[in-house]
């Protein structure tokens, strides 16, 4: 006898303590106890609830129904209705909560349990989360739509430049040509040079049109992934420039490399852009070395380009991929600071990633990454282990 009332009065503590406010309800719906939590969320206390209230008396109208069905159906058939569900509860001074209602039935009893947990801070945050990702979709339409004007003003700007800035210029080395080619006898030596560095600005202009125009397409320009023989490019790209400076002493070295997954056009014009600079930044050297080589690591290929020429000083290495970013004169070095620019972005639209490692004097390292499966990409600092 004493173990069964011991028993009693722990379930009773448990009832009484459980965070969940919670009823147990006769058939007729009348409350026959509610524990401490239920009375603290009600504001009524235990005399005025026990044996005296209804638990519909709790229950928002517009509610009221719906759970009344469910609980009549579980009744009826414990697995035929939902045991949880939402409902609006009203406390002593009029203020509704929104809760999460559990029912069970008591077995072998016309009793059951109701447990009622309050959600209404749950539910005031999700409708906070909810404004905030409104607001956000607003912001994101607003700053698209800002987006989308601003290439459009970018595509009217590279029409302009492409058309109204290259007919003056082709003017230019045009009449700079026939001047030369007709009056060049009347031209004395200061007066040739003039003219000759008339024609060079207008080619490097040219050039530089060129240059930012390729750089202006690449934000939208579609290409085709496939499996690119890294090797065979760079010994194609390489003989392609070579033909230019036929003069020049170039020792090139071409290491193993694994094949690439990217665009054969785009990474041709990376070769070329990389091999171009490491041409142009060596001729300082009787003896040039220009070595293209590549390895796998972690979830993508590294491929590099390094010669033994000018250098540069690493405390400037993240100027080197901007627009118009030179580490060197236009009298060193002829150029129009756009080309590695062009290269980062290539390598960014294909999933990869560039750097660069040098020293002044001891030549420079230019590095990037392709993915192996069209997918991976892999991490500077993995690289640089290797």
């Amino acid at each position: 006898m004493d173990s069964l009332m011991t028993t009693g009065n722990e379930y009773r503590a448990v009832f009484e303590n459980t965070g969940t406010a919670t009823i147990i309800v006769e058939a007729d719906t009348t409350i026959a106890l509610a524990n401490g939590t239920f009375t603290g969320l009600s504001g009524y206390g235990k005399e005025e609830i026990e044996g005296k209230k209804s638990w519909t008396e709790f229950i928002l109208k517009d509610d009221l129904d719906r759970m009344l069905t469910y609980h009549h159906m579980r009744r009826n058939d414990p697995q035929g209705a939902p045991r949880n569900y939402e409902v609006r509860f009203i406390c002593r001074d009029g203020t509704v909560r929104n809760t999460y209602v559990t029912v069970d039935m008591i077995p072998s009893s016309p009793k059951s349990v109701l447990s009622f947990m309050d959600i209404t801070d749950l539910k005031k945050a999700e409708q906070r989360v909810r404004h905030m990702n409104e607001e956000l979709e607003e912001r994101v339409t607003e700053r698209t739509a800002q987006l989308q004007a601003a290439n459009k003003e970018l595509e009217a700007f590279s029409y302009s430049v492409s058309h109204d800035l290259r007919t003056p210029l082709i003017t230019i080395e045009g009449f700079s040509r026939l001047l030369l080619k007709k009056h060049a006898g009347h031209l004395d030596p200061d007066g040739l040079r003039l003219l000759d560095a008339i024609s060079q600005a207008a080619r490097q202009m040219g050039q530089l049109i060129n240059d930012l125009l390729m750089l202006s397409h690449l934000k939208k320009e579609e290409f085709t992934l496939l499996e690119v023989d890294m090797g065979e490019l760079a010994r194609t790209t390489f003989a392609e420039l070579k033909a230019i400076t036929p003069d020049r002493d170039i020792d090139f070295v071409l290491a193993d490399m694994p094949p690439a997954f990217g665009d054969r056009l785009m990474i041709h014009q990376v070769y070329t852009n990389l091999l171009s600079n490491a041409i142009k930044f060596s001729r300082t050297k009787k003896h040039a070395v220009i070595e293209v080589g590549g390895f796998r690591r972690a979830e993508a290929n590294v491929y590099y380009v390094k010669d033994n020429g000018v250098g540069f000083d690493m405390h400037y290495a993240d100027r080197l991929f901007g627009v118009f970013q030179r580490l060197h004169s236009q009298d060193e070095f002829e150029g129009t600071g756009v080309g590695l620019a062009i290269v980062k972005r290539i390598i960014t639209r294909l999933g990869g990633k560039v750097w660069a490692l040098g020293k002044g004097g001891e030549g420079a390292t230019f590095f990037f990454t392709l993915p192996f499966d069209g997918q991976g990409n892999l991490n500077r600092d993995d690289a640089l282990k290797a």
